[in-house]
């Protein structure tokens, strides 16, 4: 706890009365107890009955840590307060055992993508992405130490270890991998967990069996920030736990509106560098609202900088949807309901094309009078100021539909052709493959002529409420000014 106080002490937060008093402040309402304000008294003193404080209480020492984070995001005090932090409860957790023959050899464990892969199958990707002060070995199996275990279930610290101790082997490193072995051993004996040992090592001989069928997801989500119609915040979240749904989310921005592709391109470049281990296809989904829905984001590019960028329909599954309907917590039910008929009932499902000039009225009761209806072809392009267009997207939304088809620029002629084309399957697989088939054929043009095909200017929103993004991070002092 001494070394904690110490960094604590010497942080530029905490060295301020009023970042000290924030932080106190931000402390108490996590923990919902009090604590003590800095007063005039040596830092150090303060800081360890803070520290002590914070070790009585339930995921004190966590919360401190996250708080001091608010004002110092990124700093080195931040940093090296949480290795502590994870140190302090991996020696609670191993109940005394002597840690210290692992940290030499672990700590020679650099490559950032091997950590988060060794990471990843040993919590069964309960860890999808390392945290930024774990850049050796040795932090990441402090840090898994710290991580929940059900009883009888094999603890990741331990099964990481096992997984450190493979990659020696093929290092070479044999007597490294040894000293690992054996104090794995060890630790299984006591808490009597070899069997669970023998049971994890046989579930991990094909470690990317079932992961790689499963998708990763890039969230991008665009709000309008309210005042200026021209900047919106621009919130992300990344997804690549093949066993659960846990959305990761990424730092928010305050951002211009032409400034959007090019941090979409920055997101997706960091997304795959976190993501170089995985064998999963990316999706990408844009959470957008009205005004932008007339936005082409399936054909923005990545890799802008060099002299010939990608479009992101080359390399992803791209697909829409809506903010408003996920901020309307009361258009939620009629949608869950129309999605589990798309997909628990793909067969007996159904595709409405709305009618030019229908009026929205009309247009909603027909919607909800038929519950098999779970995809709508709109008769205009949503997100431009024509009151006929957006009353038809709010009657779809209202009555549930998840999956939305539009027009963005195509002749009407060639665009009820390939929606037909796409629409003749209703499963969700079939909406998909085909709208990515009709954009590869466009595609294959090359951009000098691609926007002569329809398939370059479908737009398929499709509206996933078992897949709901998290809160969002802070900004906290990221914001683009331009």
């Amino acid at each position: 706890m001494a070394s904690m106080a110490g960094v604590l002490a010497a942080t530029e937060t905490v060295r301020r009365q009023t970042g000290a008093d924030m932080m106190i402040q931000d402390l108490s309402a996590e923990l919902r107890r009090p604590f003590e304000p800095r007063q005039d008294e040596p830092l150090t003193l303060w800081s360890r009955r803070l520290i002590k404080s914070c070790g009585e209480a339930d995921d004190g020492l966590q919360t401190l840590a996250r708080c001091l984070g608010y004002a110092e995001q990124g700093s080195v005090s931040v940093l090296e307060l949480w290795r502590l932090v994870d140190e302090w409860e991996a020696v609670a957790f191993f109940q005394g055992a002597d840690l210290r023959p692992l940290r030499s050899i672990l700590r020679e464990i650099r490559s950032a993508s091997l950590l988060t892969s060794l990471a990843r199958r040993a919590s069964h990707s309960r860890t999808q992405e390392l945290e930024e002060w774990c850049d050796t070995g040795w932090e990441v199996f402090l840090h898994l130490a710290g991580d929940n275990t059900a009883i009888e279930e094999l603890p990741p610290s331990l099964a990481f270890l096992a997984l450190a101790a493979e990659h020696l082997v093929k290092e070479g490193r044999t007597e490294d991998a040894e000293a690992l072995r054996r104090w794995n051993r060890r630790q299984t004996q006591l808490r009597g967990l070899a069997e669970e040992m023998a049971d994890w090592q046989g579930d991990e001989l094909d470690p990317a069996g079932e992961a790689s069928l499963h998708p990763a997801y890039l969230l991008v989500q665009f709000e309008p920030d309210g005042v200026d119609p021209e900047r919106f915040y621009l919130a992300h979240w990344r997804q690549s736990d093949y066993a659960g749904w846990h959305p990761i989310p990424g730092e928010t921005l305050r951002l211009y509106r032409h400034e959007l592709p090019a941090a979409v391109d920055r997101l997706i470049e960091e997304a795959e560098e976190r993501w170089s281990d995985l064998r999963q296809p990316v999706v990408i989904e844009f959470i957008l609202p009205w005004t932008l829905l007339g936005e082409p984001v399936e054909w923005w590019h990545k890799e802008t900088d060099t002299p010939v960028p990608t479009p992101l329909v080359m390399d992803y599954t791209v697909v829409l949807r809506s903010l408003e309907r996920l901020r309307k917590v009361a258009w939620h039910r009629p949608w869950n309901k129309r999605w589990r008929q798309l997909k628990d009932q793909p067969a007996e499902s159904r595709t409405h094309w709305s009618p030019p000039e229908q009026p929205a009225f009309h247009l909603e009761r027909e919607l909800k009078d038929d519950g098999q209806i779970v995809c709508l072809v709109l008769s205009e392009p949503p997100g431009t100021d024509a009151p006929t267009a957006q009353q038809e997207f709010v009657a779809a939304l209202r009555a549930g539909i998840p999956a939305l088809l539009w027009n963005r620029g195509a002749s009407e002629t060639a665009f009820q052709e390939v929606a037909a084309d796409i629409l003749q399957d209703r499963g969700l697989a079939g909406l998909l493959e085909r709208t990515r088939r009709w954009r590869s054929q466009a595609l294959a043009l090359g951009p000098g002529q691609w926007d002569s095909h329809p398939g370059r200017h479908l737009a398929l929103l499709l509206d996933d409420p078992e897949r709901m993004p998290g809160p969002s991070a802070a900004g906290g002092g990221s914001e683009d000014e331009g």
